[in-house]
């Protein structure tokens, strides 16, 4: 398939997708990038901001007036940590704090760049990025740590949404950290100094994860198929975080889910983390909408599709789709606008609803 192809391809999705009463948000990178633009440093590059921004605009043309929602580039914080620090196995791998600033830098310029084409291109259009934010529970010596990297991770990328319409949030968990007294001040002179950060950050990174990984295990909590503390409510403390730093500008959670392979949690999870998102609505905060992921089980990247975080399964054998209780639910919550309360002993609790034939959710769900 050529660009041009690919180009009407999507093209020929909004239009179906707008003829199906449905309003397309297309995001503009997730992840990827062209294997020519990585053989030449990926986002560590000083030039690939300026390509992005060709691209951003070769695209919102070609894509004309059916779009009125854009998001730039999916998780930044992601894509530099993961990727040029090697947290998380992303490629290209570096292992550097040089090549993870850079592509922070990167990362900054283009989502400014292509805010800029989608308000030349598009003015009645809304565009900003989305971020994956973590809710920071932090004691004792892990607070220096964290801080450290709630501002390279989270906080360079949303202070680089000023002329944004909207910031995405995309949250799925809580990230606990803790350290002996001593550990503060030693990681305060560590990240001060160039030549110490360098060999510092990626080791304590590293060392963080794993620490965080056994504590969860520790402390028996109830986890996802990510390895994730199960906490819907996660996503209510981003917002508030946001909200803080970005007084009155508008919030859409872009991204909220979790994996499992027993819907009840799925349903479970929906109900608190929409609980808790509600809350925040009645005290004012500007929260213009609500994307769970995800509609379909997906590839999920480095773990393939064991993952499954859809509300609709997917037999990639057969490709037969099933829609599952938990979409049910999502869809009568969206066409009435109510949430159903939901307690783990009620008259219907989430087992229920997620056994339930698929005719007989809304019944079930009006016994909350």
């Amino acid at each position: 398939m050529t660009d041009r192809e690919a180009l009407a391809h999507y093209r020929a999705m909004v239009d179906a997708t707008r003829e199906r009463g449905l309003t397309p948000m297309v995001t503009l990178n997730h992840f990827t990038l062209p294997r020519w633009v990585a053989d030449r440093g990926g986002w560590r590059d000083a030039e690939t901001p300026a390509r992005f921004e060709r691209y951003c605009r070769l695209v919102v043309d070609a894509l004309g007036p059916g779009v009125d929602w854009y998001c730039t580039i999916n998780e930044p914080g992601v894509v530099a940590f993961g990727g040029y620090l090697g947290a998380l196995g992303f490629p290209p791998g570096a292992r550097d704090v040089g090549s993870w600033k850079r592509a922070i830098r990167g990362l900054v310029e283009a989502h400014r760049r292509a805010v800029g084409v989608v308000h030349g291109l598009r003015p009645g259009a809304r565009v900003g990025a989305t971020h994956s934010l973590q809710e920071w529970d932090v004691r004792d010596g892990g607070r220096a740590l964290a801080d450290y990297l709630r501002r390279m991770n989270e906080d360079v990328f949303l202070e680089a949404c000023t002329a944004d319409d909207f910031v995405g949030v995309q949250t799925y968990s809580r990230v606990r950290l803790s350290g002996p007294g001593f550990a503060g001040p030693l990681v305060r002179a560590a990240v001060s100094l160039p030549l110490v950060e360098a060999a510092f950050v990626p080791i304590a990174t590293r060392v963080g994860q794993r620490m965080v990984d056994a504590a969860v295990a520790r402390r028996g909590e109830r986890t996802t198929q990510m390895g994730y503390e199960y906490r819907p409510e996660a996503v209510a403390a981003t917002i508030r975080r946001v909200a803080d730093l970005l007084p009155g500008k508008d919030i859409v959670v872009t991204e909220h889910g979790v994996a499992t392979s027993n819907d009840a949690d799925r349903v479970e999870f929906i109900l608190r983390g929409l609980t808790a998102i509600h809350g925040l609505m009645d005290a004012g905060l500007p929260i213009r909408g609500y994307i769970h992921w995800s509609l379909l089980d997906n590839f999920e990247w480095a773990l393939g599709y064991a993952m499954t975080f859809g509300l609709v399964g997917v037999d990639r054998v057969t490709q037969e789709r099933t829609i599952r209780p938990s979409a049910r639910l999502l869809g009568q919550i969206a066409r009435t606008g109510n949430v159903p309360a939901w307690t783990p002993d009620g008259p219907a609790p989430a087992e229920a609803i997620a056994a339930a034939p698929a005719d007989s959710v809304l019944a079930q769900l009006r016994k909350l």
